[in-house]
């Protein structure tokens, strides 16, 4: 993690990624080998954009930069994320060339849907929005490049990303083609994720809004989670490495589950921190949802000075957040995977997640009262809806 302050990583989330690292690691050996990785698959995909993107048809990595919907610490950030959760579920089978590819495949996944969502929030009408993932599912399913023209510089940049989601169709095409039930899951998994990103955007319709709840989002807007996806790559990999029993199968169904509900957790978090943010844009997320349904408040606006509220929002992330790990130990009991670093990498993933509401905050009640998952019994009526 070389990158500069400023649009890169600061140094207080470098010292504390360093520092979780070696709690997911456990020992040396594994430390050293996930820092190898971290560095050079973040070198490499950096290099990589810069050699395939740009000219007419598609936005350079600066131009991204220089557009706003890229910035220099996705690289490294995205490095991260991907080693600390392929890492501790490949490692006892994979080797590190085989580990390595499994991290860039997730970095052109993860960079190639976070930077077209920053196109679509910033620069494109709903409709707009909803083609933009259909090509961006079409590069990913089939291969296809579809260019959503080249006459502006945000078209460039939307081409951009469908060319960085080919090449999550390349890594999956280099794989044996017995790996019939990871691929399938995952192709699945991606089409509700799209059906997921659609309906976020009826956030931001002031009709559709007055008549969604707090139900709607946990059962249909909260699909937006990547997770399944994410995870999906690596049990892509993992399956070739495995024999294919009914019991790992079994097991990796959990593992999908598991990363499901960890990374549907994450959109409680994002919502709390970006409040203020939606409020003044018009948009509705779960903080409001929840606040309307537990009659903490009548309008949207009070939701930004009721810090209750906010912690009430955190708790019901974490509601979904310790589902997941309870599903990620009963897949430990079918795969083979190393469990108690996974565990320890979905706590990291949780913490980053949440880190940008303790920077708003200041409030070191705050910080104290997040360090520890749990759910209050006011929140257990909706346990049966996630």
């Amino acid at each position: 993690m070389t990158q500069n302050s400023g649009e890169g990583l600061d140094y207080f989330t470098k010292a504390a990624g360093l520092v979780m690292l070696r709690y997911i690691a456990g020992n040396r050996r594994n430390l050293s080998e996930m820092l190898c990785i971290i560095r050079e698959a973040s070198d490499y995909f950096g290099k990589t954009m810069e050699n395939i993107l740009g000219g007419e048809e598609t936005a350079s990595l600066q131009e991204l930069m220089d557009l706003g919907v890229m910035k220099k610490k996705y690289l490294p950030y995205s490095s991260y994320m991907a080693t600390i959760s392929a890492y501790p579920l490949l490692h006892k089978k994979a080797t590190r060339t085989q580990i390595f590819s499994t991290v860039l495949a997730k970095m052109a996944l993860i960079l190639s849907i976070k930077v077209l969502d920053n196109i679509n929030d910033t620069f494109h009408t709903t409709e707009e929005a909803e083609q933009s993932l259909q090509r961006q599912k079409k590069a990913i399913e089939e291969g296809i490049y579809i260019s959503a023209g080249n006459n502006d510089i945000v078209k460039r940049a939307e081409n951009s990303c469908t060319l960085l989601a080919l090449l999550v169709n390349k890594w999956l095409k280099s794989l044996p083609d017995t790996i019939l039930t990871a691929r399938k899951e995952f192709l699945r998994d991606l089409a509700l994720y799209i059906s997921g990103q659609g309906a976020t955007f009826k956030q931001q319709n002031s009709i559709d809004r007055e008549k969604l709840t707090i139900r709607d989002y946990l059962k249909n807007m909260n699909e937006k989670g990547v997770g399944r996806v994410w995870v999906g790559l690596d049990l892509c990999m993992l399956e070739s490495l495995c024999e294919r029993t009914k019991e790992e199968i079994k097991g990796f169904g959990y593992l999908r589950k598991g990363f499901d509900y960890v990374f549907k957790s994450s959109n409680y978090y994002d919502d709390v921190a970006d409040l203020s943010v939606d409020i003044g844009l018009g948009i509705w997320n779960s903080v409001v949802y929840l606040g309307r349904d537990l009659a903490i408040i009548t309008k949207p606006e009070e939701s930004l000075k009721n810090n209750f509220l906010k912690r009430q929002t955190i708790r019901l992330g974490d509601l979904h957040f310790l589902r997941g790990l309870d599903l990620l130990r009963q897949a430990a009991k079918y795969v083979e995977f190393d469990e108690k670093s996974l565990i320890a990498s979905m706590n990291v993933f949780r913490f980053f997640t949440v880190r940008k509401w303790f920077f708003q905050s200041k409030n070191p009640a705050d910080f104290v009262d997040f360090l520890v998952a749990r759910v209050p019994d006011r929140l257990m009526r909706y346990a049966h809806i996630i």
